[in-house]
């Protein structure tokens, strides 16, 4: 186990137990219970104007988290030419899923504003919505997406709005310049709803780019080494990610070396899908290690796999250490 085993231990009960702290509403001083019926003839502390405590500041949170949301996503603009863009028509699925998901969080913080402020009835879903708003708890109506188990509602919205920011400007690239400026456009990996599907498109755009089949190509990684990631040159089978995170080790001149620090932040990085002969696909060199890339810090989704090259020849220690990438770190 590398020397920080413990302190890596002890950061994921801490961050757990932060995540179970913000689930914890405190409705009022006296710690009454909260009663969402609200024809119950039990009492409840009120007000000035006669409402619930925890109404009252169920209609204050709804309000804060309607105002992180971004207000529209527009969708891109479909022809029959840009169809056939296997990018374009990944974009064109997230951009419509992101949009339907944004419409349906806005009006339900709406309509629970509504209900709070007692200008709208409760409704079956509305009462369900409510009890789980108050209690921090992510609706199912929302978790379309696969994020951590036990995701609080303020870490979703946070997470949920720089996704839809991503989306805005992809929709805004697409349709102001044409599907070909989408694959210039850097792309925040995990904040993609379906990130094995992006990888796919860009396998199948370079393929067809080319006239090679999609088993020829393999998968190459290249990490800047500034942050601006201006060493880079991208070219038509090269796509730029970024919000990467590396964990147990860190990376120079695009080669990978053991670090005591649990998690380093990659900066601009270049995948690019390379035509390589049969004997030379799937195979890690010498000097080389294979690295699992995760969706998030559960490492419970693996997507696919990266070989990176080492500074010394001791790819079993990156093994018995657990290194990996993830795609976001962003909900924790």
């Amino acid at each position: 186990l590398p020397n920080n085993a413990e302190t890596v231990l002890l950061t994921t009960l801490g961050s757990e137990m932060t995540t179970q702290l913000l689930k914890m509403r405190t409705l009022d001083d006296d710690d009454d219970k909260l009663v969402i019926d609200l024809d119950s003839s039990k009492k409840e502390r009120t007000t000035d104007d006669g409402r619930p405590s925890w109404m009252k500041n169920l209609a204050t949170t709804s309000a804060q988290w309607l105002s992180l949301v971004p207000k529209n996503l527009p969708l891109l603009v479909r022809t029959s030419e840009n169809i056939k863009d296997s990018l374009f028509r990944f974009f064109d699925r997230e951009v419509s899923q992101g949009s339907a998901l944004l419409d349906d969080v806005r009006r339900d913080l709406h309509e629970v504003s509504l209900v709070c402020t007692g200008q709208k009835k409760l409704t079956n879903y509305l009462r369900t919505l409510v009890n789980e708003l108050a209690k921090g708890i992510l609706p199912k109506s929302w978790n379309r997406y696969n994020v951590p188990r036990n995701t609080t509602v303020l870490q979703w919205i946070a997470d949920f709005s720089d996704r839809i920011k991503q989306l805005r400007i992809i929709s805004s690239i697409g349709n102001s310049e044409g599907p070909s400026a989408l694959r210039n456009q850097n792309i925040w990996l995990g904040g993609l709803f379906t990130t094995e599907a992006f990888i796919t498109a860009t396998r199948q755009y370079v393929a067809q780019l080319n006239g090679w089949s999609l088993e020829e190509l393999s998968l190459q990684i290249k990490v800047s080494d500034r942050e601006d990631g201006s060493d880079l040159t991208l070219d038509s089978s090269s796509f730029g990610i970024t919000g990467l995170k590396l964990l147990g080790a860190e990376c120079e001149h695009n080669k990978l070396e053991l670090t005591t620090q649990i998690a380093t932040n990659l900066p601009l990085t270049a995948f690019t899908w390379v035509r390589l002969p049969p004997e030379q696909r799937d195979v890690v060199g010498k000097n080389q290690v294979m690295l699992p890339v995760y969706l998030n810090f559960t490492r419970a989704d693996l997507l696919f796999t990266l070989n990176f090259d080492l500074t010394s020849d001791n790819s079993q220690v990156f093994y018995e250490r657990g290194v990996a990438l993830l795609c976001s770190g962003q909900i924790a």
